[in-house]
């Protein structure tokens, strides 16, 4: 199978060249980082053991239950009175603001859903991504165009499909995160070689794009499947990731912005790695904290401790983005009293992790940050340049940043912050992605495109993906402050 990549190197050696690139194309290149070794596709193989060739009838049947196999679950109530997965909501019509959010969570859903088929985008490398945004003027997702190609998990799609499908139960939903979660899981991610434990950010192939990640590999993205059909595979993927932080040995993420693009941004101490709170170490513990789980090991819990009381000791916490991370001991070093923020830093899963890790861990200064983080990160100019001492740059997402709001005023019992993170939510920072909780299609058909498809150039995978978490997070914690400042939004 050829599995070259599809451009040639096109003048980029130098990272001030591949900078430029990435200007133009947003797909970012390197030579030799556009490889597929260390990928991997799984198979499966269904044998029906028979006395005789079955009759056609029977013959269907089988194929039926081998394609849509029934699933043992339970209901989504069930599944919300046991606590799992975090803090999330049941759906809620109860008022005209919930129904109407409700309402565009399952047209996003459904929408995704119909593009499936209208756009064919699944095939045997891609058997369960989506891809990343849409070209009205072609009335087709962009599928030759860098990083505008394949997802590749990137804003969390596959938990916003997860809690799709927790919240409603739907098999359709169900199978949709399925395909994804086995795809990013595989495909997307290197099983061996230099880049082992991390995935690649999204490209027109699935590896092609230079950035390798751990924010696309996390067993954040798994957990769901393996607890809710206990699929052994899925298990084997995770617990692959548990010593993944060794690969920021080879990978030194920001080599190209950082230290003038010259990839290195300070002098490497043996031992220790660059490490962002959110994209990387955000990651890594969602492997530690599934093998503390599965497996009662105290180990992979203290890793995660150590972690978590080596940032609250950083001057600015979580506002530092990150520091040096010993690979032995699992601590975060230095002073950490450069502010750093990255938009990117809370919308990989970190969230969620939290939700699940902070009624377990009481680390109080920990916590302390970590609510410092939530409560400043969308607060006005004014307001977080007078706690961080100077006005910081890099904020973005706030409509996904919502849910951090509302969990710090519900922490804080704070009606104030609640009424803020509401409005962070429904008004967002991008018009392309502010809740329309009035959705719609436009069917497109005729000359214009190959086949007839339905059309709603205002979704966007990223926005969609954080939206869906926010919603599902904020019903759950803001309920009455959502009624009172969506009035004007219906």
């Amino acid at each position: 199978m050829d599995m070259r990549t599809y451009r040639p190197v096109w003048g980029m050696e130098s990272f001030e060249a591949q900078n430029k690139g990435l200007d133009i194309t947003y797909e970012d290149y390197e030579p030799g980082w556009d490889r597929a070794y260390g990928a991997a596709r799984t198979s499966e193989l269904m044998l029906w053991a028979v006395a005789a060739t079955p009759e056609r009838p029977r013959l269907a049947q089988m194929a039926t239950a081998t394609a849509t196999p029934p699933r043992l679950t339970t209901t989504p109530a069930r599944l919300h009175q046991a606590g799992v997965f975090g803090e999330w909501s049941l759906p809620d019509t109860s008022t005209p603001v919930r129904a109407a959010i409700e309402n565009r969570f399952t047209y996003q859903l459904d929408y995704y859903l119909s593009q499936i088929e209208q756009h064919r985008w699944y095939g045997f490398w891609n058997y369960g991504d989506v891809m990343h945004t849409y070209d009205a003027d072609r009335h087709a997702w962009r599928y030759d165009i860098g990083g505008f190609a394949w997802d590749n998990s990137e804003l969390s799609t596959d938990m916003m499909l997860w809690y799709g499908y927790l919240r409603s139960g739907r098999a359709d939903v169900f199978r949709m995160a399925e395909a994804m979660t086995r795809q990013t899981g595989e495909a997307d991610v290197y099983h061996l070689g230099p880049w082992k434990g991390f995935g690649t950010r999204h490209g027109v192939q699935f590896f092609s794009d230079s950035s390798k990640q751990p924010r696309v590999s996390q067993a954040a993205y798994r957990r769901f499947y393996y607890y809710l059909t206990a699929d052994e595979r899925t298990g084997d993927l995770m617990r692959d990731l548990v010593n993944s932080e060794d690969s920021l040995q080879n990978v030194y993420i920001e080599r190209k912005v950082n230290a003038g693009g010259t990839g290195q941004a300070r002098e490497r101490v043996p031992g220790t790695v660059d490490c962002s709170f959110g994209t990387s170490w955000g990651s890594f513990i969602a492997a530690w904290y599934t093998e503390w789980e599965r497996t009662g090991d105290t180990r992979w819990r203290d890793r995660i401790l150590n972690g978590m009381n080596s940032i609250a000791k950083l001057k600015y916490g979580w506002f530092a983005g990150g520091a040096p991370f010993d690979l032995k001991t699992g601590k975060f070093l230095g002073a950490g009293d450069k502010v750093s923020i990255s938009h990117l830093n809370g919308v990989f899963g970190v969230y969620e992790m939290h939700m699940e890790l902070l009624p377990l861990l009481d680390v109080p200064a920990y916590k302390k940050v970590w609510l410092d983080y939530c409560k400043y990160y969308n607060a006005p100019e004014a307001e977080i340049e007078a706690f961080l001492g100077s006005k910081p740059r890099g904020r973005n997402l706030r409509e996904g940043h919502s849910r951090f709001t509302a969990y710090a005023a519900r922490e804080l019992k704070d009606e104030a912050l609640a009424k803020r993170a509401a409005e962070e939510f429904l008004s967002g920072d991008n018009p392309r992605w502010r809740t329309n909780l009035k959705p719609h299609t436009t069917r497109i058909a005729g000359s214009d495109v190959l086949h007839p498809l339905d059309e709603d150039p205002a979704i966007s995978t990223n926005g969609a993906a954080q939206w869906g978490l926010a919603a599902t997070a904020n019903l759950a914690l803001i309920p009455q402050a959502l009624d009172a400042e969506g009035a004007g939004y219906l």
